[in-house]
């Protein structure tokens, strides 16, 4: 392995030999060998080109530019447009090419008439805005030929405005398999297209009565074209299905109390690879599968979580990231074959065995700096909630615990509404990891809860919280506390509670709604619901349905309707430029604070969006919220 010294480089797609690699530099699209030291420019635009990919037979490159679907023969000068967008609010995704080089698949997605949404920015010497449009799109699939001729579109029945899922193309290129979500995700749809004529049939669907998650479904077809698998909680876990290309024969492969994030067939079509959570929630591992005997063995060996996992073509291999706690990812490569013998190798990464069965580290990238730290490793544990669930949790304690003592408690509450934190593994919070770290080398104990709505817990636990946000989620908050409480060494008077997005609107309904917590930090918070549902309904109508169909439900869950209840300490932070949660919420929670004489304090970032980029920013933020905490939780013993 070597590093390149090209800091120009944006995407980088390997030909299908390996021999020659499309790359785009400063938004045009270069050729090069492996060695990426000298360069052949493909294009000159203005444009920025973007989605790279290479025919199967390694003749063409495939790329959108100006909206535009562009195929370029890399054996001869010029370019084809393959397709081009119908209006201004009309954009273009390139999905696949068959096999023949014939068919180039592609999305048409058109956002006429969607309501436009201002993120003003105030920095500058006049005020600037940037601008986007909210709301459901309407969606066609669209197949062009790579030469001369009419574009074939799919024939999908019903209403042009749903969601797109997964889009398969099958092994010969004749059909194609597409999935569908009906805008207020509780239906999808599997349609087998023919790619000839465009017609498509149903051959796979299923309701829910709360919502469908679409990040969970995977579908892929077996190497002979002859199956299709794809995943269905419909047992209650997310687990594998086959059936034939007409929806019949459905059969489950996997069943048990876990859930499976990803799959690819073995080449052979005899085996199916997935990672799962299985026997653990808290780890995720790798695992194959055997088609004729239905046995599952595991295939990677390291305690801790693997993520982001890829196949090689020929299946004899699977690289993927590994991480623990205190332990950010690296690459790690898995074999597939014979991986029973090496099951039981080493244990440290170091890659013992023979070579061709042992898991190897493949990047060594995490500084000398770091590993020197002797970082706080999370205690895993669970309680019972008040309507008998098992809630996961994690506590964090100084080096120098003393059970004797009484701590103060911060709980940290994850955000994204659908997102797993207590786990065995580089968290997607790892600046929050390292600042808790640091909270208790200064006498603080940290909790985290895996409240209901979280990832990895089957069905019934993330549609919990379906028409009331803040309901038992906040609950598993506060039963976690009492747990807490429990063990004897925290002062449940000196309980602080931070988080941001999800993380943070948690916080303003546990300071609103309950006398549990001595004061919190909410950041860039949802307040208000029914703002998140204009743009964003994707994620807001699933939950909540519409405001007003559910205006009971958007009421509850807001913590705007009980913001005039704050008693104690509030902190709120939150950057004007958020585009995700709009800098609006954060400014009708202190107008109603204001207006019902509540005292709190805050903290504008003007150039932040809603995931901070400068580290001054990131370091204020925490600055801040370390001397709140120290302020309202220190007590004249510590």
């Amino acid at each position: 392995m070597r590093m390149l010294s090209d800091t120009l480089l944006g995407e980088v797609e390997w030909s299908p030999d390996g021999k020659t690699v499309a790359c785009t530099r400063k938004g045009d699209v270069f050729l090069t060998d492996t060695s990426f030291r000298s360069y052949r420019r493909v294009t000159r635009t203005d444009a920025s080109e973007n989605s790279l990919r290479w025919s199967p037979d390694g003749k063409y490159v495939i790329f959108s530019s100006d909206g535009r679907i562009i195929m370029v023969n890399i054996a001869e000068p010029g370019f084809t447009e393959i397709a081009r967008p119908g209006g201004k609010d009309v954009s273009l995704n390139f999905l696949d090419i068959t096999p023949d080089d014939k068919k180039v698949i592609f999305t048409e997605s058109n956002r006429e008439g969607l309501q436009e949404f201002i993120v003003p920015r105030y920095t500058g010497k006049d005020v600037s805005t940037n601008s986007f449009k909210g709301g459901i799109g309407r969606t066609k699939l669209g197949i062009a030929p790579s030469d001369t001729g009419a574009t074939v579109w799919i024939k999908l029945p019903g209403d042009d405005r749903f969601y797109l899922g997964d889009v398969s193309l099958s092994p010969d290129g004749t059909k194609l398999c597409i999935e569908r979500y009906s805008s207020d995700r509780k239906k999808r749809e599997m349609y087998v297209a023919d790619t000839d004529s465009g017609k498509a049939k149903l051959v796979f669907d299923e309701t829910d009565r709360a919502w469908v998650e679409g990040g969970l479904s995977t579908t892929r077809w077996a190497p002979d074209g002859a199956r299709i698998v794809t995943t269905s909680e419909r047992d209650g876990w997310n687990q594998l299905y086959m059936m034939a290309p007409d929806g019949k024969s459905l059969r489950q492969l996997t069943s048990g109390a876990w859930e499976i994030h990803w799959f690819e067939f073995d080449p052979s079509g005899g085996e199916i690879y997935f990672l799962a959570n299985k026997d653990d929630h808290h780890q995720w591992r790798l695992f194959s599968l055997d088609l004729a005997s239905r046995k599952i063995k595991p295939l990677s060996r390291l305690e801790g979580t693997y993520d982001s996992p890829a196949m090689s073509k020929d299946g004899s291999l699977i690289v993927a990231r590994y991480s623990d706690f205190a332990k950010p990812a690296e690459l790690v490569s898995v074999p597939t074959r014979n991986a029973g013998a090496a099951a039981g190798a080493a244990t440290d990464g170091s890659g013992l065995h023979d070579g061709k069965t042992a898991e190897l580290q493949l990047t060594h990238s995490i500084p000398g700096e770091f590993k020197s730290v002797d970082w706080v490793i999370p205690e895993i544990v669970s309680f019972r909630s008040r309507d008998g669930k098992q809630v996961p949790a994690m506590i964090y304690k100084p080096h120098d615990f003393a059970p004797a003592r009484k701590y103060p408690v911060v709980v940290f509450v994850h955000g994204a509404g659908y997102l797993q934190n207590v786990f065995r593994g580089w968290s997607y919070y790892y600046r929050e990891y390292m600042f808790h770290h640091r909270l208790t080398q200064l006498g603080y104990v940290i909790f985290e809860v895996e409240y209901r709505g979280s990832a990895g817990y089957g069905h019934d636990y993330r549609t919990d919280v379906y028409l009331h946000l803040g309901g038992k989620d906040l609950d598993d908050e506060l039963d976690g506390l009492e747990y807490l409480r429990s063990l004897g060494y925290i002062d449940s008077t000196r309980v602080g509670m931070y988080g941001g997005s999800y993380g943070g609107f948690l916080t303003l309904m546990g300071l609103f709604l309950s006398d549990k917590y001595e004061c919190g930090a909410a950041l860039r918070a949802v307040t208000n619901w029914e703002n998140y549902y204009r743009h964003n309904s994707w994620y807001t109508e699933a939950r909540l349905g519409k405001p007003e169909d559910q205006p009971e439900a958007y009421r509850i869950s807001s913590p705007l309707t009980f913001a005039d209840r704050l008693k104690k300490p509030l902190l709120i932070l939150h950057g004007m430029a958020d585009d995700n949660v709009f800098f609006q919420d954060a400014a009708q929670l202190i107008a109603k604070l204001q207006k019902s004489g509540k005292t709190f304090e805050t903290m504008v970032y003007p150039e932040e969006s809603h995931t901070f980029n400068e580290p001054e920013s990131w370091y204020d933020e925490y600055s801040r919220i370390e001397e709140f905490f120290h302020r309202h939780l220190q007590g004249s013993g510590n």
